[in-house]
């Protein structure tokens, strides 16, 4: 799941557990790392972000072994991978059905966005960091920058506007290492067929509810 698909599901009265549903991510993006988080605590702030932290992996295995994953990412792969000139097809749909999940959260809850990035802006980052280097993430030097900046640059807003889910794409791919020049075609493509992927998005999330709150 993205960001604040994580939140969404499984938020709680506390900014540290809630940074913690994202925190696997974040570690992953900004010091190509991993947590382990095999540690037990008796700080409640480091145990707040290592429950949510163990949220997101469980979340994450079931989300991909989800009847909602699997039905999506067969729906939009219909849609557009007869004529996709892009690469790597499946990982694009999987990314798709991650975003539009995003979008149409928001579009059902207007305020989520808002209050996912006022709760991360108040995270106490001196023990933040702690628990991150006590979770084994030797290259944590740019975390609290990095951090910093994710919170004052709030692209997930961006995934309101079609144009904009392509934007971010694209910016994917780049970043994994995929070489890739999105065309004309590419774009009209995925803005003709976004409409009906957030429809399928919308008529699959009641299901999807049911599995992530059991």
């Amino acid at each position: 799941m993205n960001f604040l698909s994580h939140f969404y599901f499984h938020q709680a009265d506390n900014h540290h557990y809630n940074c913690g549903l994202v925190l696997p991510d974040l570690i992953k993006n900004f010091c190509q790392s991993r947590l382990n988080l095999q540690k037990d605590y008796q700080n409640e702030t480091k145990n707040a972000l290592k429950f949510g932290s163990e949220r997101h992996q469980e979340a994450d295995r079931v989300f991909h072994n989800s009847d909602y994953f699997n039905t999506a990412t067969q729906a939009f792969a219909s849609l557009t991978n007869q004529n996709a000139q892009w690469p790597r097809k499946w990982f694009l749909n999987h990314l798709l059905v991650e975003i539009l999940l995003d979008r149409v959260l928001m579009d059902y809850n207007p305020n989520l966005c808002a209050s996912f990035y006022d709760n991360l802006s108040k995270v106490k980052m001196p023990e933040t960091i702690e628990f991150i280097q006590e979770s084994g993430v030797v290259n944590s030097n740019s975390f609290e920058e990095k951090y910093i900046r994710f919170v004052n640059f709030p692209f997930i807003f961006d995934y309101q506007h079609n144009e904009k889910i392509i934007f971010a794409l694209s910016r994917v791919y780049q970043k994994v290492g995929i070489n890739y020049q999105w065309t004309e075609s590419d774009k009209a493509l995925l803005l003709k067929n976004m409409p009906m992927m957030i429809e399928i998005t919308k008529d699959l999330l009641p299901n999807l509810n049911e599995t992530l709150k059991n």
